[in-house]
């Protein structure tokens, strides 16, 4: 559910311009109190007590957030003509191998990374009974 969730919510975000920014620092609202309750319920059936299945939404919200507006960041980046480039000294082999590599692999993959191990560590936390 997490992950759905979170994925959905993260193509929602892109599909927009600046759509990150636009939604950072929202709260649910009434019309969204019956999908908070739906999550929250979903989450304290699947182990949370009820605080952490809210901590365990808004860290994954947060996560979403935060990875689009950098990803949103990036892109009006290389949209910018003749940036300076403010580095004055190459990397070395060894970042400029894994730069390379990063960028092959893609924000796609550097996001399920960050949320897969999020997750994990919800897994990992939900039974746990101190706060």
């Amino acid at each position: 559910f997490l992950k759905e969730n979170a994925l959905s919510f993260r193509t929602a975000l892109l599909s927009y311009r600046d759509g990150a920014r636009i939604h950072a620092g929202t709260r649910p609202t009434e019309p969204n109190f019956g999908t908070a309750e739906t999550q929250i319920r979903f989450l304290c059936a699947e182990g949370f007590c009820p605080k952490r299945a809210v901590w365990a939404l808004r860290a994954v919200s947060h996560y979403v957030v935060g990875s689009v507006l950098e990803q949103q960041a990036s892109d009006a980046d290389e949209r910018v003509p003749d940036r300076p480039d403010v580095s004055e000294q190459a990397p070395s082999s060894f970042l400029h191998d894994l730069f390379h590599e990063l960028e092959t692999d893609g924000m796609d993959a550097a996001f399920n990374f960050g949320l897969d191990s999020l997750i994990a560590g919800f897994e990992r936390l939900r039974s746990s009974t101190t706060d």
